[in-house]
């Protein structure tokens, strides 16, 4: 039975991240022009798993750094990287604002079971009195931004793609994917 080596485990924990983070935006969007209070709830789960999954890629790209034909790659890597960085960090602020934002209406879910809630919720509320409201222009904002991330999202997915299909990173050199894409690139 073929096991995995460590080289693998990036390539396939990086899809759910970017499946996450894609619904989790479109999930926003359908939730502005639905006006579904639940759409945005199922998008906040998909953008913090998706948050998850990100720094799970990212852990688990830096470990196989090592074992990147640096040769292959070229400066593919380091650009893979930095972007993976942009993105990692443009979904964890994007998930941590919105917890925040969404802080009194988890509070005042949370009522039954946690009694200090109710402070928490008023003392928050105190302090940022603008949490829990719509505003058009904030949520304008955060919606650019999840589109920048997305955007971000793609460069790397672009980068770390060309580095497997377009430069054998990670393949072993008899490898079916590998020659396949060697020899579309020839005649095509």
């Amino acid at each position: 039975m073929p096991t995995i080596r460590l080289v693998e485990i990036h390539p396939i924990l990086v899809h759910f991240p970017i499946a996450l983070l894609i619904v989790a935006v479109l999930l926003d969007f359908l939730a502005l022009f639905l006006r579904r209070a639940h759409l945005v709830e199922a998008a906040t789960w998909c953008l913090g798993f998706g948050a998850l999954g990100l720094l799970a890629a990212e852990l688990s790209g830096n470990l196989v750094e090592d074992h990147v034909n640096r040769a292959l790659a070229g400066n593919l890597l380091e650009m893979h990287k930095t972007f993976a960085l942009i993105t990692v960090f443009t979904f964890i602020t994007l998930f941590v604002l919105r917890i925040i934002w969404l802080a009194p209406h988890i509070l005042s879910a949370l009522r039954p079971a946690m009694p200090a809630a109710v402070r928490l919720e008023r003392s928050l509320l105190a302090v940022l009195p603008v949490l829990g409201k719509t505003s058009p222009l904030l949520i304008g904002l955060y919606l650019v931004a999840s589109l920048a991330g997305l955007v971000f999202l793609s460069i790397t997915g672009f980068l770390g793609g060309s580095m497997v299909y377009d430069h054998g990173v990670g393949m072993p050199s008899g490898s079916i994917p590998f020659l396949i894409s060697g020899l579309l690139s020839y005649y095509l």
